[in-house]
């Protein structure tokens, strides 16, 4: 079914007021071209067409999809598993760090008459 003239300007209307509070909350960026690598140039309007998006929302160009690099690390459940098994060890082997430093002060601190955490027993001090 086609639109009427009435329809179609109201449409535009509120895409238009739409749009204009899209750019009052998130203003267009200024482009600093200078700062780009060489060899980067800013896209024709020709080569628009090679933008397109996919059913999840990804950013593809020229088919293939674009990768935002820095923002998000997506692992598979065998990296999942390693990088937890590493972060409970490395906890693991802080905690013994810990447990072997206090035994090591504890056993100087008896030995000079320093203050201990834990009372001295008789055949330390020697």
């Amino acid at each position: 079914m086609d639109e009427t003239n009435a329809e179609r300007a109201a449409r535009l209307e509120r895409e238009n007021a739409e749009r204009e509070d899209q750019l009052r909350r998130i203003p267009l960026q200024e482009i600093d071209t200078s700062k780009w690598p060489r060899g980067v140039r800013p896209i024709a309007i020709a080569e628009t067409g090679g933008l397109g998006i996919d059913a999840g929302g990804r950013l593809h160009w020229n088919g293939k999809p674009v990768e935002i690099v820095g923002r998000r690390l997506d692992l598979t459940t065998a990296q999942n598993f390693l990088a937890i098994a590493v972060a409970v060890f490395t906890a693991l082997a802080a905690a013994g760090t810990l447990v072997q430093a206090a035994v090591a002060y504890h056993d100087w601190a008896c030995k000079t008459g320093r203050p201990s955490i834990l009372s001295c027993s008789l055949s330390s001090k020697t």
